[in-house]
């Protein structure tokens, strides 16, 4: 702060030389002048600093008392103010600089989202938008409790939310709800059926009367463990049974893709229109917006200056590239769509039997009507049990 009031004031370096140059800050002292920094610079001479103010009056003692006073250098003060009058306009166009980015602080100009996987940021910034949290928006009037309750109610989806802004960039964080795990009545009688067709390896039944061995196949929908068990009384109860039934499992699975497919070559036609946007205004530098071409790419890129990794200015700028291009049908790359088929045939297959394991798996591959089909023909082994509430 010290520092910037001399800056204010001015501050200029004198050397003072002669047989008795400390007669100087004699007179400074005798005179209210304030003075710092004094020291020897060489025999006979000192240096020492005063404002800009007081120079005129330590500058008239120069050949009294057989004193030579010089001025070394000069800042601030009076130099400063010279200097903004030849670059008034300058000056201008700082202060308007800064007042624009003080006022621009105060509305959002850049909104990100993390924490999303379910939801989009597009459904995000639409739900936004209707509570206010738009770009443009004046944020100090904006309640992030009444944000937050008011996107939590509206959107299911949401467990919790939160709205952190910093100067004129707006941070959201979701956290989505996890759906709740089936909460299983264990008191409730239910019998043990196989989810799926297959040939038992291995049986652990912890609660039930068991309907069938290892060994034995199985349809899907077979009971396998029975709820209801007898006792050497005769007496009969329900119990809730509970079993893990290892068995084998067959599957075939087909995917199937075109020999022939469309593919865009790129035409000499391409057109780069450039935009300025002020908040949400837009000055195009092109004359027709209108989509010239039949068959186009755009791509569309909006820009906003900023000054570090928060301030945001509501000048920037939009360009939007359209590419021309032309169709036509062309044969696949047979090798690289059977591997990608492949792929997806055992993500698949996987999806399908959770936590069992591939035994073995083969596949084959045929051509008909320009159609290529890849099939999967793989043994599994899972847990095939599954419960069954009695009506």
């Amino acid at each position: 702060m010290r520092k910037l009031y001399d800056l204010a004031r001015g501050v200029a370096e004198l050397e003072v030389s002669g047989a008795q140059p400390e007669r100087i800050l004699n007179y400074c002292a005798e005179n209210g002048i304030e003075f710092w920094n004094a020291s020897p610079c060489r025999d006979f001479s000192i240096t020492f600093c005063v404002h800009a103010s007081d120079v005129d009056s330590l500058l008239a003692q120069s050949g009294k008392n057989g004193l030579d006073v010089k001025l070394i250098s000069e800042a601030g003060g009076r130099k400063l103010m010279l200097g903004a009058k030849r670059r008034a306009v300058f000056l201008l166009a700082f202060v308007f600089c800064v007042s624009l980015a003080a006022v621009s602080s105060l509305f959002l100009w850049r909104i990100e989202i993390s924490g999303n996987d379910k939801l989009s940021d597009a459904e995000i910034l639409r739900k936004l938008s209707e509570c206010g949290v738009d770009y443009g928006a004046y944020w100090p009037a904006l309640s992030s409790d009444e944000i937050r309750s008011r996107i939590v109610a509206e959107m299911p989806e949401i467990a919790w939310l939160s709205l952190n802004v910093r100067s004129s960039k707006a941070e959201i964080l979701v956290h989505e709800r996890i759906d709740k795990p089936d909460i299983v009545n264990e008191k409730a009688p239910c019998d043990i059926i196989a989810s799926k067709s297959g040939v038992i390896r291995k049986m652990s039944v912890l609660e039930g009367e068991s309907a069938a061995i290892v060994g034995n196949a199985v349809a899907k929908g077979d009971v396998l463990v029975r709820g209801l068990m007898s006792s050497e009384t005769g007496d009969e109860r329900y119990v809730h049974s509970m079993a893990q039934v290892i068995a084998d499992t067959w599957y075939e699975i087909s995917a199937q893709t075109p020999l022939l497919e469309e593919r865009k070559t790129e035409k000499s036609g391409r057109n780069t229109a450039f935009s300025l946007v002020i908040g949400k205004k837009r000055i195009n530098f092109f004359s027709d917006s209108r989509n010239k071409y039949d068959s186009c790419d755009k791509i569309n890129k909006l820009k906003y200056i900023s000054l570090g990794d928060v301030f945001v200015l509501p000048i920037g700028y939009a360009v939007e590239r359209t590419t021309q291009y032309e169709t036509s049908l062309l044969p696949i790359d047979e090798d690289k769509a059977v591997g990608r088929m492949k792929e997806t045939l055992k993500n698949e297959l996987q999806r399908r039997i959770g936590d069992g394991q591939i035994v073995s798996a083969e596949y084959s591959v045929s051509k008909t009507d320009n159609v290529m089909t890849v099939t999967l023909r793989a043994q599994c082994t899972e847990n095939i049990a599954k419960e069954a509430d009695y009506d």
